[in-house]
C-alpha cells in the first residue's frame, strides 16, 4: 500500500484538540490505575515522610508519557491525575503535590519526543540530562515548599533528606536511565519507517472510503480504525473509568433511573447520523461519527447499572437494533435504485460520426 494513499486527509484543528484531550485523559487514566496498584508519586512522601527509597512505577510511566506527549499535556495530566487520585484515595487533598507532579511533567515534556529523534545518541544523552535537571529542579521546589509551610514543625535537615533528596534519588532510580532506554525502543519499533496499518477488520471500509476512518499515530506508524467504532470504544473505556472514579470519590452508585435515561437518549443521535447517511440524505463527518459513537459507548456501559430495569433495557436495545436493521434494508434498496437509475439513464447527447 502506498504511503501517499492517505495524504489527502486534512489535519483539522478539531482533530488536534480531540487528540490532545484524548492523550491527557489517557495519561490521567494510566496514572490513577498504576498509582492504585503501586502508589502515586506522592505516596512515599505523604504516607511515609521518613527516608526510604522505593521504585516509583507511577513516576516512571508518567515521565515516559510526559516526554511523548509534550509539556502542556503533561502538566495538565499530572495535576489532574494526582488531584483525582487524592480525592479518591486520600483523606485530604495536598495541592502542593499536584503542582509538584505537574511541574515535573512539564519540564520533562519540554524535550518532547519526535520520530527518529532517538536514533542519535546525542539526543539520548540530552534526554538523560533533562531528566537530571528536572529532578534537581523539583527537588528544590519540594524543599522550598516544605520550608515555607512546615518549617515550624520540621528541621531543615529532615526536610532536605526525607523530602527533597529522597525525591531526587527515587527519580534517579526509577526514571533517569530507564526512560531514555524505553524511548529508544519505542522509536525503533514505531518510527524507523513510515507505515499505514489499514486493515478492513479494523476500519470496515476500503481505502477509497478512508474518510470514514480515524487514525492514531505512534511515531511514524498510523493505525486506522473505523471512526464510529473508535468513538464507541473510547466512550466505553472513558465511562468505565469515570464511573469507577465517581464511585471512589463520592462512595455512591449511579441510580438505575439515570442509567435507563442514558440508554434511551444517548443512542438517538447515532441512529439519526448513521441512518440519514445510510438513506443517502447526507454524508456524515468524522467528527459526528466519533461523537455519536462515543455517546453510544457510554450508553453501552450504563447497561450494567440498570438494575431492576434490566429487562426493559433489553427491550430498548432490541428496539434500536431493529431500527438499525430496517435502516440497512431501506438504505440498500435506495442505493440499488440509484445505481439502476444511473445505468438505465439515456445519454443526453447523440454521438456525431459525421
Amino acid at each position: 500500500m502506498s504511503d501517499n494513499s492517505f495524504d489527502t486527509k486534512p489535519k483539522t484543528s478539531l482533530r488536534f484538540i480531540f487528540v490532545n484531550i484524548l492523550v491527557i485523559l489517557f495519561i490521567i487514566m494510566s496514572y490513577i490505575y498504576i498509582s492504585e496498584a503501586f502508589g502515586s508519586i506522592s505516596t512515599p512522601f505523604i504516607e511515609n515522610n521518613e527516608f526510604s527509597l522505593v521504585f516509583g512505577v507511577s513516576l516512571l510511566v508518567f515521565a515516559f508519557f510526559s516526554i511523548l506527549s509534550g509539556p502542556i499535556q503533561a502538566f495538565m495530566a499530572g495535576f489532574f491525575g494526582e488531584l483525582l487520585f487524592q480525592l479518591a484515595f486520600y483523606t485530604r487533598v495536598y495541592l502542593d503535590w499536584c503542582f509538584i507532579i505537574a511541574i515535573f511533567g512539564f519540564v520533562a515534556g519540554i524535550y518532547k519526543y519526535k520520530p527518529l529523534k532517538y536514533q542519535n545518541i546525542k539526543n539520548v544523552l540530552f534526554t538523560f540530562f533533562v531528566i537530571i535537571i528536572d529532578s534537581f529542579a523539583v527537588m528544590f521546589f519540594i524543599i522550598s515548599w516544605q520550608i515555607l509551610f512546615f518549617s515550624t514543625t520540621l528541621q531543615f535537615t529532615t526536610i532536605f533528606i526525607n523530602f527533597g533528596f529522597k525525591f531526587f534519588l527515587e527519580a534517579l532510580l526509577s526514571v533517569t536511565f530507564i526512560v531514555p532506554l524505553l524511548l529508544i525502543i519505542y522509536d525503533k519499533a514505531l518510527a524507523l519507517k513510515e507505515r499505514h496499518l489499514y486493515y478492513l477488520l479494523l476500519t470496515h471500509h476500503p481505502v477509497s472510503a478512508s474518510d470514514h476512518t480515524f487514525y492514531f499515530q505512534f511515531g511514524r506508524t498510523k493505525v486506522y480504525l473505523c471512526s464510529r467504532c473508535s468513538g464507541m470504544i473510547i466512550g466505553i473505556i472513558m465511562s468505565v473509568f469515570f464511573t469507577y472514579l465517581v464511585q471512589q470519590i463520592l462512595g455512591t452508585q449511579f441510580s438505575p433511573e439515570l442509567a435507563l435515561f442514558i440508554i434511551i437518549v444517548f443512542p438517538i443521535p447515532g441512529l439519526i447520523d448513521w441512518g440519514t447517511q445510510k438513506l443517502l440524505f447526507r454524508t456524515s463527518t468524522t467528527e459526528s461519527r466519533l461523537f455519536t459513537g462515543f455517546i453510544i459507548g457510554v450508553a453501552a456501559h450504563f447497561i450494567s447499572y440498570t438494575g431492576e430495569y434490566y429487562f426493559l433495557t433489553l427491550i430498548i436495545v432490541t428496539f434500536y437494533f431493529s431500527i438499525l436493521i430496517i435502516l440497512i434494508f431501506l438504505g440498500q434498496k435506495k442505493l440499488m435504485r440509484e445505481l439502476n437509475k444511473e445505468l438505465t439513464q439515456e445519454p443526453t447527447e447523440e454521438l456525431d460520426f459525421g
